[in-house]
This record gives C-alpha cells, structure tokens and sequence, in this order.
C-alpha cells in the first residue's frame, strides 16, 4: 500500500499483520480523493477509525493542514506513527489510541474546534456506524461544509440522514461502499 498523491506520494505504509485492520484499498482511497478534490488544502482532518493511517496520511500529502488520527488498538498506534515519521508528516498530525465516541466528545470540548474532513472507516461488523453518526449528526464539531466520508460493505445498510447530516453521493467498488455525507 503506497500513498497516491501529493508531497509523499510513492511512499510505502506499514500495515498491521491480522486482519485486526483492514486498509482502504488503493483504488477506492483514490476515487474518494477524487471525490474530495480541492478539499483537502489547508483541511483539518479526523480519521477516527485509522487503522495504518492511509486515509488521513493521503490527506496530509495532499495538502491537509492537520490530521487527528484515531484507533483503539495500541498496535496501530504504533504503525500510524511510524508511517506518519517515514512519510514525513508527523508534525502535522496527533494519534490519539481510544474509543471514537470519547474522543469526540474531548474533541467537542476545545472551543471553536471544528473538521473539514472526517473519515469513518470503523470494523464492519462491531454496530459502530449507527452510534458514531448518530453523535456526529448532532456534533459541533461540524461546519457548514465538514465531508464525512464513510466506508462499509455491501451488507451494512446506513441512513439518509443522520441528524444534520444527508447522505450527498454513494459509490460503489467491488463490495465496498463509499458513503458522503454533509450537514444540511
């Protein structure tokens, strides 16, 4: 797995050994890209379920101000900070190892804090997207334009709408599904 695009581009991410994470396949992480286009410059970035970081990584190469990346595994913690230093990038970004609800909610707290960008990519099959929209869909961490960007399967059925937030396009790669949402 190589990031695509931008000031790393060609650089090779570490990946965690299991299948604990499943990475963003190269050719769907380019079609969201492609999505987001001009974006990402200057964007502040969350990738809330990061597994080795591609998505917030790729953000950051192409020209995201700053990236929040969170996993709740320890190990890749470890693999998100070291692809961060060999791409880099590790002044532009913090990794925080905890659950995407609570980190949220801390976030929620800063004052004024708000995201360009968020990434949602959590296991397909531990019930996450329901909750984790749900709280974003009534979040103030969102701006007028915040994308979230939403990875499942085939088989995991999301809403319109959650909260302030609608269901803007959907594409489909093979059996994953990318889902963007923007507040109303």
């Amino acid at each position: 797995m190589r990031i695509i695009a931008g000031e790393a581009k060609g650089h090779k991410l570490k990946c965690l050994k299991g299948l604990t994470t499943r990475p963003t396949l190269d050719r769907v992480r380019e079609a969201i890209f492609n999505v987001l286009g001009a974006k990402t410059i200057d964007a502040v970035v969350l990738d809330l379920f990061a597994g080795t970081g591609a998505l917030g990584i790729e953000a950051l190469s192409r020209g995201s101000k700053f990236c929040l990346f969170n996993d709740i595994n320890n190990k890749a913690c470890s693999i998100i900070k070291e692809n961060l230093m060999h791409c880099r990038l590790a002044e532009k970004a913090r990794v925080f190892n905890m659950n995407a609800g609570s980190l949220l909610g801390m976030l929620e707290e800063e004052p004024a804090f708000s995201l360009d960008i968020i990434f949602l990519d959590p296991p397909y099959d531990k019930g996450l997207y329901e909750p984790v929209l749900s709280k974003l869909g009534i979040s103030t961490l969102l701006k007028t334009n915040t994308a979230v960007v939403v990875e499942s399967d085939r088989n995991t059925p999301l809403e319109k709408s959650y909260g302030k937030l609608e269901l803007v396009k959907k594409s489909s790669y093979g059996d994953t599904l990318v889902w963007y949402y923007q507040p109303n």
